[in-house]
């Protein structure tokens, strides 16, 4: 017997919710459900056509997705309260992470008239004491609402806030009193911790006991971002954190457990027969698992779609391959209908519509060897249109390291981690496993080692349109299609668009200048028709980790820079040059430059007087003499860009005695069309002086959103007002470009305007 519902119903469903992530501005949910009833009656007169009953299944989801959104929307903490000093008490959820000189932790408080968030993620900077899951703290914090950067790509902290329900960040300012464990508080995350300590007990420091931890509990705090970088060159960040084929190992020894069951008692069956006995052993054990993993994401996606597979058995009806894989996504989004959220839910639903195709008969009459090969290939293209629209970047090397890690993990590693989780109560037991495991991993640690070396490892390239998407995913399918099917190699020319992306340059004489979103910091790339200058990385953070490989290289490889012929290094402070080394890591950079180049392997004096052109567009080094010592701030590099269009200076950090002197010394090169803001609009830089001697048309701060220093200051806003000209501050707008060509007015492009999305906070009014 098979029910009525189609696999497209449910496909359908899935394709509505998902249709909310294209719109800038959140659909009025009113204007959804009118459409819906007027699509009734259609499917009453063509209930016959498919197509046709589909259509309210899209409506249905985009309307239960729209009105989640706005209730997300809502729950965000009220604009008013931000940047003020909040009493506020709650309980420690998940695992606290030290980082630094900060403790970050997400708290989850009590609805109240004020309206605060239910879910909050804190920093404490100063004398944090140790927490633990479930702890009770009372707090005065102050809050902000998630904000994040807006590059032309790179991380999106605002959508992953909304998905993971976060309503606020911020940091505490004081305690009012000392932590305590709350009544049956977070027990699943307590035992968690309790694991952690003691594989840390168990295990030598480093990036084996971090990998033994997030393969056990799916605690990923030890692990760095150079760790990260490992997993991603060689494509195993799927097998690091707790993915579905760990679950789904937890399943099949539950079902196998069970199994076992009624072989020695079969009088078992007369109650309960074995193969919905087995599912649900399955599903106890998956389910087990997946709390110690926290009951991540990815873990719950994994539980319910198991549940769609298993719903044949458990209901005794026959159900084919397709109907369950369509239920899997439209349970997963009637609880969480953001889910499309998550880059994982596409990942996810992915690998398990390619592993559908696979193994429900096309490779039936394969060899073993061609049996565990081709999926693992399949796989890896199968995902990479995904890959690439996400992440902006592919492995070469990940098909054939999976081919090893995938089992090795799965079917060595997984076994002997939940052997010692299951005998944790005989540490000698536990603890021999746990060694066991480090050094099974000690292996594999060294394959990814290796592979990572390859060349190829890491191929950065633009997140795709959606037309080369489309082409990309269509040439997938005709290249993965069953055997005998016409031409598939011709399939190969749909992955072209995607592969070997159209890298638009300026025309020779024309450049762009664009200041990149990297808070409070610096960076500024120059491009002409055939170089790249790099003006600044952005900030490091004293607790580790920088912008570089995060924000830098997605970014430049959307613009299609892939290499550089320049990079300048302004001055050596934190917020300018942080980044610098895992930029340099990731991208080809053909020289650097700098004021203090003794910090900067390889690195050269950036010194007054220095001119070259690129393309018809002329450079020059204004700021500092070579006889001037290092002195931080006033030390920066002073950069002029003039082309045929228009001319700009990016002044670094001076202040107004620097300024001063390049008004008296250099006053006929002063005069430009653009300004960067010196100093990010510090009171003590664009001075009066200066600013009429630059008479700038434009000016842009590069600032970060509600930073601590109030930059730009008001009376910078002012002054700069004062001159006539338009300014604009990323802290606002996201990354702001000019497109500069001869005999044209230049094209201004702001991030948040020309890539709006309705998960984004609300633009900041103009400035004077």
């Amino acid at each position: 017997m098979r029910l009525g519902l189609h696999p497209l119903h449910g496909l359908a469903f899935a394709l509505g919710a998902s249709a909310v992530l294209a719109f800038p501005e959140l659909p009025d949910p009113l204007w959804t459900a009118g459409l819906l009833v007027l699509s009734l009656p259609l499917v009453w007169r063509f209930r016959s056509r498919l197509l046709a009953s589909a259509m309210p299944a899209v409506l249905i989801g985009l309307l239960l997705a729209t009105v989640t959104a706005q209730q997300r929307l809502a729950e965000r903490l009220p604009a008013a309260l931000q940047g003020q000093d909040l009493e506020l008490s709650g309980s420690v959820i998940g695992l606290p992470q030290q980082t630094g000189r900060a403790l970050r932790f997400d708290l989850r408080t009590e609805p109240d008239e004020r309206g605060l968030p239910s879910h909050l993620r804190l920093s404490w900077y100063e004398q944090a004491p140790p927490l633990s899951p479930g702890d009770c703290l009372a707090l005065v914090v102050r809050l902000k609402r998630p904000r994040g950067l807006s590059n032309p790509a790179g991380f999106d902290f605002e959508r992953h806030a909304l998905a993971a329900n976060i309503g606020a960040t911020g940091y505490v300012v004081s305690a009012a009193r000392p932590a305590a464990p709350c009544p049956g508080g977070e027990r699943v995350d307590a035992l968690r911790s309790a694991i952690a300590e003691g594989i840390d007990q168990t295990l030598p420091a480093g990036r084996i006991r971090a990998t033994v931890k997030a393969l056990a509990i799916g605690d990923t705090r030890e692990l760095g971002e150079p760790d990260w970088d490992l997993f991603r060159a060689t494509g195993t960040s799927h097998l690091i954190a707790i993915s579905g084929l760990h679950v789904g190992l937890a399943a099949a020894i539950g079902a196998g457990a069970i199994w076992l069951l009624y072989w020695f008692w079969p009088a078992l069956g007369l109650r309960l027969p074995r193969p919905q006995a087995m599912a649900l052993g399955a599903l106890l054990s998956a389910s087990a698992y997946a709390a110690l993993a926290g009951f991540s994401l990815p873990t719950q996606r994994t539980l319910i779609t198991m549940l769609a597979l298993l719903a044949g058995v458990l209901t005794r009806r026959e159900l084919g391959w397709w109907t369950r894989y369509a239920l899997a996504p439209v349970g997963v989004l009637l609880i969480d209908p953001l889910a499309p959220l998550s880059a994982g839910f596409w990942l996810s639903f992915g690998a398990v519509a390619w592993l559908i195709l696979a193994f429900s008969g096309r490779w039936r009459a394969q060899s073993r060897w061609r049996l565990w090969l081709l999926p693992q290939l399949g796989l890896s293209l199968a995902l990479l249109p995904l890959g690439l629209a996400f992440f902006q970047q592919a492995s070469l090397a990940a098909p054939l390291v999976n081919l090893i890690a995938v089992p090795f993990v799965t079917l060595v590693v997984i076994p002997v981690l939940l052997a010692a989780l299951l005998l944790w109560p005989w540490a000698w037991l536990s603890q021999g496993l746990l060694h066991l495991a480090a050094w099974l991993l000690g292996g594999f640690d060294l394959l990814l080692v290796t592979a990572a070396q390859w060349p190829a490892a890491r191929w950065a390239l633009p997140a795709p349109d959606l037309l080369a998407w489309a082409l990309a995913l269509l040439g997938t399918l005709w290249l993965l299609a069953p055997r005998g099917w016409p031409g598939r190699v011709l399939g190969a020319f749909g992955l072209l668009p995607l592969l070997l992306p159209v890298r638009a340059s300026p025309d020779p004489g024309s450049w762009t200048l664009t200041v990149l979103d990297v808070g409070q910091g610096q960076s500024v790339l120059v491009r002409t028709a055939e170089h790249a200058l790099l003006i600044d990385t952005g900030p490091g953070f004293p607790e580790g980790g920088d912008l570089g490989d995060r924000v830098l290289v997605p970014s430049l490889v959307q613009q299609g820079v892939t290499r550089l012929d320049r990079l300048i290094i302004s001055h050596n402070d934190l917020d300018h040059s942080g980044g610098t080394a895992s930029l340099r890591r990731r991208m080809p950079v053909a020289a650097v430059a700098a004021s203090l180049p003794d910090k900067i392997p390889d690195a050269e004096l950036c010194v007054a007087g220095e001119r070259w052109q690129w393309d018809g567009v002329e450079f020059a080094i204004l700021h500092p003499p070579d006889t001037l010592p290092y002195l931080g701030n006033e030390s920066s590099c002073v950069i002029r860009v003039a082309g045929a269009g228009a001319s700009a200076l990016i002044p670094g950090d001076i202040g107004e005695v620097i300024e001063a002197r390049l008004v008296r010394e250099q006053a006929n090169l002063l005069d430009v069309d653009l300004l960067l803001a010196g100093h990010h609009g510090s009171a003590g830089s664009s001075s009066a002086e200066f600013l009429s001697a630059v008479s700038p048309l434009w000016v842009v701060y590069s600032a970060g959103s509600r930073n601590r220093f109030g930059f730009p200051r008001p009376e910078v806003v002012e002054r700069v007002a004062a001159v006539g000209a338009v300014q604009w501050n990323t802290a606002d707008l996201g990354a702001i470009g000019f497109d500069f060509v001869p005999g044209r007015a230049p094209v201004v492009r702001e991030q948040r305007m020309v890539a709006r999305r309705w998960w984004q906070e609300p633009l900041a009014p103009a400035l004077p």
